[in-house]
């Protein structure tokens, strides 16, 4: 649905596109509820399924329903907050290693939502309560993005950033996967964050050595939110 969607958008066919977004993943949802039970591995998955199409077609929805993009406003209330926006404060401060490892501490936040989710499903156990937690997380998150969408500062404001980004491989290899992501206008919240908080108490409380295990790289996923231009202090 949301790849037709978008298909759609760009012939101009917008508001066609918007319903027909609507109501295939509204149905695909509601048979998804019907055939599954809950907390069970198959409901799981369909919500993974259509939390991906939530995020793919996030961009095309706000596009479409022309919504005011707010970077100007989250880039403002940084200023307002410390001054100087941490974002740009850090511009050139950090070395090149030092890049590649935020850039892998950022990369871990995959890692960490694929191996908690994949953990209950094979387990098959405490998969309502975990569901009902991250997958209310997502649907916080995706409503930022359609209320208020805006696109990371690198990609909003290239000219505040006169050098590129140093880094290594891992860097840039953060980098293409950044910008080959479906969602241009997912900067607030940071679901990075926000899903990364819920795993964290989620292990805290069921799965205490995985949280000791993705602490140190959560952290460094937390700098590196600043520290690669992707979202705001704010």
């Amino acid at each position: 649905g949301a790849a037709l969607a978008a298909a759609l958008a760009c012939q101009g066919h917008g508001w066609t596109a918007v319903l027909f977004m609507v109501f295939a993943l509204t149905c695909g949802y509601a048979i998804l509820l019907r055939l599954t039970e809950a907390g069970g591995r198959a409901r799981l998955l369909g919500a993974y399924g259509v939390t991906w199409a939530l995020y793919a077609g996030s961009s095309v929805l706000v596009e479409t329903l022309v919504v005011p993009l707010r970077h100007h406003e989250l880039l403002a209330a940084d200023a307002a907050l410390f001054g100087e926006p941490p974002v740009l404060a850090l511009r050139g401060v950090l070395s090149p290693g030092v890049n590649d490892l935020l850039s892998l501490g950022y990369m871990s936040y995959h890692v960490y939502l694929h191996w908690a989710l994949l953990q209950v499903v094979i387990s098959n156990k405490n998969g309502l309560l975990f569901g009902a937690r991250l997958f209310t997380a997502f649907a916080v998150g995706f409503l930022g993005y359609l209320l208020y969408p805006a696109a990371p500062p690198m990609t909003a404001f290239p000219e505040l950033f006169s050098t590129p980004l140093a880094g290594g491989l891992l860097t840039h290899w953060n980098e293409s996967i950044n910008g080959s992501m479906s969602s241009r206008y997912d900067a607030f919240p940071s679901l990075h964050v926000l899903i990364t908080l819920t795993l964290l108490a989620w292990d805290w409380s069921c799965f205490r050595r995985r949280f000791w295990i993705m602490l140190l790289p959560s952290l460094l996923m937390l700098v590196a939110t600043l520290a690669l231009r992707l979202h705001y202090a704010v």
